[in-house]
């Protein structure tokens, strides 16, 4: 109730669907503006450039040498099969709307880092504590509630990126493939819904462990305007300090270093040659038990007589 019957929340989901139909617009004003029906010559100089590349310099790294290898063989295919990579779906305008999650991971951040703060600034926290549920039950009902709330950004951005690729491109791209290089070196049809509820689930990730940090600071401060402020300046500046210290080989064991799990997609890779997803999975647990044991301790320990 706390969350919905605040006015802030309404602007918040408004602005959402703003920037996805921004972002829709410009895809398809930029569309309308480029040409592409010499896709077939295009996509052909693409593989020539690609495989001179190949044959001529025998330093490329072994990873660039197989993406490049493997974009060579899914551009064959789309001239094998007369598909025009550059033609928009319905799809791509859903796979852009997963990098817009950072908006949604900032919007439930400053939810979340007002969640308890906001009853110190408020001074109803004496009205919670007096009720007949316990601290961990309200604490956990506080981050539970944040976590729908997350929950309903991500499909309502989902859902207004769908409605304007289907407005703006229609249906006829929505049985569309997603191409893949298989394990035997071999193009692959896979499901375009999958791959687009992939990209959304490795941002889910980032957003799970952001809103979770936000939380444990909005329980260590009195003031929900500090708690909002300092919760931001982590999640913003965590990534580019994460980047200046990635040449020491600890930098791996730091947070923004693994929170970002699309780093190990086809295509990218992680801060540290040495990484691997499941060293970063195992990472992200351990913050996550820590971040929920800290949050535990300050709010259930805390003296609220001031």
């Amino acid at each position: 109730m706390k969350i919905y019957r605040r006015p802030r929340t309404w602007m918040m989901i408004g602005f959402l669907l703003l920037a996805v139909g921004l972002m829709s617009g410009l895809m398809k004003w930029d569309e309308s503006r480029s040409d592409h029906s010499n896709w077939q010559q295009s996509l052909t100089s693409q593989n020539q450039q690609m495989q001179k590349q190949l044959q001529d310099d025998k330093e490329i790294d072994t990873d660039y040498r197989e993406y490049m290898t493997d974009s060579i063989k899914i551009n064959e295919y789309y001239l094998a099969n007369n598909i025009n990579p550059n033609e928009q779906s319905l799809w791509d305008y859903v796979n852009s709307s997963a990098s817009m999650v950072m908006l949604v991971t900032i919007l439930t951040v400053i939810v979340a880092a007002d969640m308890i703060a906001a009853e110190f600034t408020w001074g109803t926290i004496k009205l919670l504590l007096v009720g007949p549920a316990s601290r961990m039950k309200i604490m956990m009902s506080k981050y539970i509630s944040t976590m729908i709330f997350a929950l309903l950004l991500l499909v309502i951005m989902f859902a207004a990126a769908f409605g304007a690729g289907a407005v703006l491109q229609g249906f006829d791209g929505l049985t569309l493939p997603h191409l893949t290089i298989g394990a035997d070196g071999l193009v692959q049809e896979t499901s375009m819904i999958a791959d687009s509820l992939q990209k959304y689930g490795y941002a889910v990730v980032s957003l799970f462990m952001y809103v979770t940090l936000a939380f444990m600071i909005s329980a260590a401060f009195r003031s929900s305007s500090m708690a909002i402020a300092f919760s931001l300046l982590f999640m913003l500046v965590g990534n580019t300090l994460t980047m200046i210290l990635s040449s020491y080989s600890w930098s791996k064991y730091l947070l923004f270093a693994n929170i970002d799990l699309t780093r190990y997609l086809p295509g990218s890779e992680p801060i540290r040659p040495e990484m691997t997803l499941g060293f970063s999975i195992s990472m992200l647990v351990a913050y996550y038990v820590v971040f929920q044991f800290v949050s535990w301790l300050l709010f259930t320990k805390r003296d609220v007589a001031a």
